[in-house]
């Protein structure tokens, strides 16, 4: 029988956060291509914006799983800068997780012994 992994608290925030994005730039992507791309530059300015927002959610999806693999910062490191460049609300999760594995990878050195 296999056990569910938990999830951490920086990775059920960045999957809320995820799922908020995907939706609010879906519906907002959706709204200009239907209503009121009229110009051609319009259209393909939102289908440029949208394949990078969709881009920017595959990479987060990776970002979120691998959160805290061995304590390191790569992936903590990557949710910050998608969140300087892409969704701002990233950087949540990220820091989070930078400072938990931070604490993790400290007491993995440094073990109290009694």
């Amino acid at each position: 029988m296999q056990t569910k992994k938990h999830l951490s608290k920086p990775q059920i925030a960045g999957w809320i956060i995820w799922w908020v994005v995907t939706i609010l730039i879906g519906l907002a992507l959706g709204t200009l291509l239907w209503q009121g791309a009229d110009s051609a530059a319009v259209q393909i300015g939102t289908t440029v914006f949208g394949g990078l927002y969709i881009i920017q959610q595959i990479i987060m999806i990776f970002c979120l799983k691998l959160l805290h693999k061995n304590n390191n910062y790569v992936w903590p490191v990557v949710t910050i800068v998608i969140g300087v460049l892409g969704s701002i609300l990233y950087l949540i999760p990220g820091i989070w997780a930078l400072l938990i594995n931070n604490s993790a990878r400290n007491n993995q050195r440094n073990p109290i012994t009694h």
